[in-house]
């Protein structure tokens, strides 16, 4: 996973997204994988080359849909993302 390995701070039953190591930020103290919202984008923008409006109704859909399986993963947004500019 991006060059460092997290598996072994995971808890039981955490979610790792396949094809999106690039998006990961960190790991939680709780095990959990932790994904930067905008590289999550950025990586369905260019490697599947969706709109910026494609890649985030379909991360909402079948990222964000999944999320409550098992322990799941944990969203990173960036404060310009949540508050604005």
């Amino acid at each position: 996973m991006s060059g460092v390995d997290f598996e072994d701070q995971l808890c039981e039953g955490a979610l790792v997204l396949h094809g999106l190591d690039d998006a990961i930020s960190g790991v939680s103290d709780c095990g959990r994988l932790i994904y930067s919202y905008e590289k999550v984008l950025k990586i369905f923008e260019d490697r599947d080359r969706m709109s910026p409006e494609e890649a985030e109704e379909w991360v909402g859909h079948n990222i964000m849909g999944v999320q409550p399986n098992g322990e799941g993963f944990i969203i990173l947004y960036l404060r310009d993302e949540w508050f604005g500019s």
